[in-house]
């Protein structure tokens, strides 16, 4: 597969440069420590809102989700924007389209950003972008979940357009406690087709 163009630049507020494209092949050394900086940053954080990395990622397992990230891409299902500065990841947002004939226009949205790189705007560019993109693929209803007590998180999503469906009582459990989950759609009357 050749590789996906760059999709934009960024210089943050502090100087960064940011560069957000698709993820690649050539990236796999890259997600192994983006992965442990989570899984370390949960067992200080229990209200990160994640509720993957709770354990530590084998390069088996970041092999196996690049696989299908690429094998998605291209297949035309789903959509990746990776957050670079210089060679480290610090971000990743995608869309996953679903695969039921009567859901193709549907897709999951997931995003994450490293500490240290939040607060930067980070956030909303790379899930613009994989917006943009998914219409392109015909997904214009798009669902995620975020944890209740993410503020900044809910902010996000709804100064994008995402509108609050319900929330989930108790969804998560960790550490003795429960967390509720809040879902939220967008649909991108750019994407739709009547």
């Amino acid at each position: 597969m050749k590789d996906k163009p760059v999709y934009q630049t960024f210089r943050t507020t502090d100087e960064k440069t940011i560069m957000f494209r698709p993820l690649r092949r050539s990236d796999l050394a890259s997600l192994l420590p983006f992965a442990d900086s989570f899984v370390k940053e949960r067992k200080r954080n229990e209200n990160l809102g994640i509720t993957s990395f709770d354990r530590r990622m084998t390069k088996a397992d970041e092999k196996e989700f690049l696989d299908k990230t690429l094998k998605g891409m291209a297949k035309g299902r789903r959509v990746s924007v990776a957050a670079f500065h210089r060679d480290l990841l610090v971000g990743h947002c995608d869309i996953m389209g679903r695969e039921s004939k009567d859901e193709m226009h549907t897709g999951l949205l997931g995003i994450i950003v490293m500490d240290g790189f939040r607060g930067l705007g980070l956030g909303q560019r790379m899930m613009t972008i994989a917006m943009n993109q998914a219409a392109k693929l015909g997904i214009w209803a798009i669902e995620l979940e975020v944890f209740a007590n993410n503020a900044p998180a809910r902010h996000l999503y709804e100064k994008l357009g995402f509108k609050t469906v319900g929330t989930i009582p108790k969804k998560v459990y960790r550490k003795g406690r429960y967390y509720d989950i809040v879902r939220m759609y967008i649909h991108l009357s750019h994407g739709r087709r009547e």
